[in-house]
């Protein structure tokens, strides 16, 4: 996808920033999950789109390039969208999500009830974004995993249901 694509996608202008490309993100997600008549090739390529005007922010500080291309560590990335239900609203949902993620790992950033990012703990180096979304009473969670290795998302999503599983009362 080129960068131009990405722009118009998420409706940014050229002079961005982290915050807004963030928002746009966030915006577009809700506004092509199934739920309000998207698709998951329309989630994927808000996906893409993100990736590639963050990639591009990430080279960038102030116009000049922030670190040699031969120290940028590849990522793998995969996507799981949507990847469980919690049986409560957004709100409740995402202090489950809080929770399980002081017991996985660390937060990195979070917008709360709707997003939040972890560095977790096993396997190392590995990155974990979830997106919640209202859906009838319920919030479906969507993961995107980065990792230095090749992981099975699958395993990382059943780590995450578990724990969170584990929290709740009987």
């Amino acid at each position: 996808m080129e960068r131009s694509e990405a722009l118009a996608l998420l409706g940014l202008g050229d002079d961005f920033d982290d915050v807004a490309l963030r928002r746009a993100r966030r915006l577009a997600l809700i506004a092509n999950h199934p739920d309000h008549g998207g698709s998951r090739e329309k989630l994927d390529a808000v996906e893409r789109a993100y990736t590639v005007l963050s990639s591009a922010k990430a080279v960038l500080f102030n116009g000049a390039p922030r670190f040699r291309v031969e120290d940028v560590v590849r990522l793998r990335r995969r996507s799981d969208h949507p990847s469980f239900t919690i049986e409560a609203l957004p709100v409740d949902a995402y202090e489950l999500l809080l929770i399980a993620a002081t017991e996985l790992g660390d937060v990195a950033d979070d917008d709360p009830p709707y997003r939040l990012e972890v560095r977790m703990n096993e396997p190392p180096e590995t990155w974990v974004s979830l997106e919640l979304v209202p859906d009838a009473g319920a919030s479906t969670v969507s993961l995107v995993v980065e990792s230095r290795v090749a992981l099975d998302i699958e395993r990382v999503r059943d780590v995450w249901v578990d724990t969170i599983n584990a929290l709740q009362l009987p």
